[in-house]
């Protein structure tokens, strides 16, 4: 086309904006391929050998004078002011509870007491008898915080537990000790368990996360897969689409409402058990108002979409009857699955190991009674900068494989859904094209795999280390610094998004051309830039839908786990529900991706294939059958019409809302000539486009 007003145009002279070029293949099998991005493996398996050297140190295996081995056992067991572990270090073997002190300092006891005692004590080891025979002298180690006096509790992850407010009892020993001639303030004689805010919050988080171990990954991998594989397999079944789809919008939306009144009734629940804190109960109310809130704005979102999401299905049709022709094709999430699981279980060991290390520090806590000053003294573990270095690193190796492992996934789906595409005949395809595509990207393009995911892998960890300054500078009070780390946060989640997006176009040239990651990268970006809205009208319908289904498969999984934690024993060994079932919902979401990313990647794929076969092949030698065509353009015009223009499916134009009568002429001389000038479309709604 030639110029028209309002359009600015790519880079003609670019070498990588040239169209498609045909190679000579009369099917795309038959294209003789050669290795990409060799180079980008070696620092890939060199980081997954530096995990496995700092995993063995970490556990125990190799020694190194300057990394301490971690012990997972303190994690669900107290440790004591003296650095022991009760019930599991030889000094406090047979003193298995955690009692606490008003210091948060920890004492190893045998048994959680019962019932209250205000003239009974619990002290650092050697003041317990003597504070014993003298209540008067108790009361001068309670307010030395060097004792604590008798109080009912219950055993909770091996430490004891107050069965009634902390505050409420030590109002009532402050009234105990005036009546021996000790006038302490409440405040300080507080039952201060360090579980609560003056613990490490990452320590109890893994502490619940190994106490639900089971259902995390019960519910999270082993739920989902069986899940997301039949969902699949109902997919590949095209009458089902529709009941498939607006069934799964029903179930969302009762699974929204009903989860919100389950967590209002937990809530209920914790606020009677006397064993969860004010601020986790309404963290639980909170959760069940946002999801009323969300219930009410989905259900509107899907009535306004409903002409959308019924079209997206026909689109989604396509890749559902490539499916069918390639049922083999559900058999790569499951090697994604296991593939990851064989990295989870290592890297999770290592970091639990990791978490349970660190350096025993003395720490300091004086007080003042009666205007003198007294210090008491307890030890507690805390990490070096060393070891907040390996966590960095342990996080980066997590990002860059679990993304290796999507984007080989990515990689072979495309290769597969390619494959199918440009086959003459498609009755008789051949049952081994998964097969093929496995074959084909593992022994040639596992570098662009590579290559790839290590990009995304630098950026999500660069804003794990923004939002870990960013709750530096939020607990400094230093707003301007928040304000700039929350900005820069923002950025990079966009700069993030979309190079996943590049990534996926790009892995899908790779498939077609064989083109190594940078160059496909340009000449995907081009391809795309040349085709903007029709990739942009197939893009908004199908993503929504493909967004709908990631996101329902984890909201059940989760819901299921949370029946089964909620209503099970082991909630009551658990300090908080809400982050191990934050955690199943995110492994759930990474499994059910890897299967729903079949679809979107295949009408990705599809979709690309069509464009390229157009720039390739005159329209008599094309691989695209009519009931394709028809579907792009049926989404392409309606696309059109939702911006006030007139689709032509004949040229592939949409026109309507000239400024002026010389911008139409303009628009139907350049429509007439055929001109094959490479055009791409600002937003601007007054210029006829080129789908």
């Amino acid at each position: 086309m030639g110029n028209s007003p309002g359009c600015c145009h790519a880079d003609e002279e670019h070498p990588d904006n040239e169209v498609m070029k045909h190679e000579g293949w009369k099917s795309l099998r038959e294209k003789k391929r050669g290795c990409t991005d060799c180079c980008c493996l070696i620092p890939l398996i060199a980081s997954w050998i530096g995990l496995t050297f700092i995993g063995l140190i970490v556990c125990g295996a190799i020694y190194d004078p300057d990394m301490v081995s971690g012990t997972p056992k303190r994690l669900n067991h107290a440790t004591d002011y003296l650095g022991n572990i009760c019930g599991k270090s030889k000094k406090t073997s047979d003193l298995p509870m955690g009692y606490y002190l008003p210091n948060t300092a920890a004492i190893c006891i045998d048994e959680c007491p019962t019932v209250t005692d205000y003239t009974q004590f619990y002290c650092q080891y050697n003041l317990t008898s003597e504070a014993n025979s003298n209540p008067a002298t108790g009361y001068l180690y309670v307010s030395q915080q060097k004792c604590m006096y008798q109080i009912a509790t219950k055993k909770f992850l091996n430490r004891c537990i107050p069965d009634i407010s902390a505050g409420t009892l030590s109002e009532l020993a402050s009234v105990t000790a005036a009546q021996y001639g000790y006038n302490v303030s409440a405040s300080d004689i507080e039952y201060s368990i360090s579980y609560g805010e003056n613990a490490g919050w990452f320590t109890f988080f893994l502490s619940n996360l190994y106490n639900l171990k089971g259902h995390i990954f019960g519910f999270g991998m082993g739920v989902t897969v069986g899940a997301a594989f039949f969902y699949l397999t109902i997919m590949r079944i095209p009458y089902m689409l529709l009941v498939t789809m607006w069934t799964t919008i029903l179930l969302i939306f009762c699974v929204l409402i009903i989860g919100s009144m389950l967590l209002w009734q937990l809530a209920n629940t914790w606020s009677e058990d006397d064993l969860h804190t004010h601020k986790q109960i309404l963290v639980m109310r909170v959760f069940s108002y946002a999801g009323i809130i969300v219930s009410g704005l989905y259900f509107c979102m899907m009535i306004v979409l409903r002409k959308r999401i019924n079209l997206a299905c026909g689109v989604i049709k396509e890749a559902a009857r490539a499916m069918e022709s390639m049922p083999t094709i559900l058999v790569v999430p499951l090697i994604q699955a296991i593939g990851m699981c064989l990295f989870l279980a290592p890297w999770l060991t290592y970091l639990i190991f990791l978490a349970a290390s660190g350096d025993m520090v003395t720490k300091e806590r004086v007080v003042e009674y009666n205007g003198v000053s007294f210090t008491s003294t307890y030890e507690i573990y805390e990490y070096s900068s060393q070891t907040k270095y390996v966590f960095l690193y342990m996080l980066f190796t997590w990002f860059w494989t679990s993304e290796f492992i999507l984007a080989f996934g990515q990689l072979v789906i495309a290769l597969s859904f390619a494959g199918w595409y440009f086959t003459r005949n498609k009755s008789i395809l051949e049952t081994d094209t998964v097969r093929w595509a496995f074959q084909e990207v593992g022994l040639f393009h596992l570098g662009t795999a590579a290559y790839g995911s290590l990009i995304i892998a630098v950026i999500k960890t660069i804003r794990a280390v923004i939002l870990y300054l960013q709750k530096k500078a939020k607990k400094s009070k230093n707003k301007v610094a928040e304000y700039v780390m929350c900005i820069l946060g923002c950025f990079v989640w966009c700069l993030e998004k979309i190079m996943k997006f590049i990534n996926k176009h790009a892995y899908i040239i790779t498939a077609i051309y064989g083109y190594s990651f940078c160059r496909a990268t340009r000449k995907g970006f081009f391809l795309l830039l040349r085709n903007i809205l029709r990739v942009a009208a197939v893009n908004m319908v199908s993503g929504f839908v493909m967004f709908l289904w990631k996101f329902s498969l984890p909201l059940f999984v989760t819901f299921l786990c949370y029946l089964s934690v909620a209503y099970h024993t082991t909630s009551s060994q658990v300090s908080d529900i809400v982050a191990p079932l934050v955690v199943t919902w995110f492994i759930s979401y990474w499994v059910s991706a890897m299967f729903i990313d079949i679809l979107s990647m295949g009408i990705e794929t599809i979709l690309f294939c069509f464009i390229a076969d157009e720039e390739m092949f005159p329209p008599e030698e094309r691989f695209a059958e009519g009931e394709l065509t028809e579907m792009i353009h049926a989404t392409a015009k309606l696309h059109a019409e939702s911006k006030g223009r007139t689709y032509d499916p004949t040229t592939g134009t949409s026109t309507g809302n000239y400024e002026s009568v010389e911008q139409a002429d303009a628009q139907a001389h350049d429509r007439d000539s055929g001109a094959g000038h490479v055009e791409i479309v600002t937003a601007q709604p007054t210029d006829g486009n080129k789908i």
